[in-house]
């Protein structure tokens, strides 16, 4: 398999978008052009095909870290990843999701720190998340 086709099967299980990799390779200092992404998604047999060098993979790899994790010294800063998976469910009407994502959010932050304690590990039984906090469930 070659580079092309890692980069080409990466962003589509990411779903991610032309601008997104663009993004991704500009988190990793790779500037490249609309057309330079298009080129590297083009099939082999294209006469505009360019092909993925190593380190433009590896950087590729590094841009998405920061993109889905954020850098390390933001740590306050929501990843453009995620931030960009929301903006996605709410211009596509998942009010439903949304509001469930939002109570994961609000048990993640009473499991932070109450009062100095930490919470026990989430019981994650039948598929939704529970904060379990001196034997009670929130």
């Amino acid at each position: 398999m070659n580079n092309n086709t890692v980069l080409k099967k990466i962003t589509i299980a990411n779903n991610l978008k032309q601008f997104e990799v663009k993004e991704v390779f500009a988190l990793a200092g790779l500037d490249f052009s609309s057309s330079m992404i298009k080129a590297f998604a083009a099939g082999s047999q294209n006469k505009n095909h360019i092909k993925v060098t190593d380190e433009q993979l590896e950087a590729f790899f590094n841009g998405l870290i920061l993109y889905w994790r954020g850098a390390k010294d933001e740590s306050d800063m929501v990843p453009r990843g995620i931030e960009n998976f929301i903006m996605n469910l709410m211009k596509d009407g998942n009010a439903d999701v949304l509001e469930e994502l939002g109570c994961l959010i609000d048990d993640a932050k009473d499991g932070v720190n109450l009062a100095g304690e930490e919470a026990d590990e989430p019981d994650t039984a039948g598929g939704k998340i529970q904060v379990m906090q001196s034997g009670a469930v929130d």
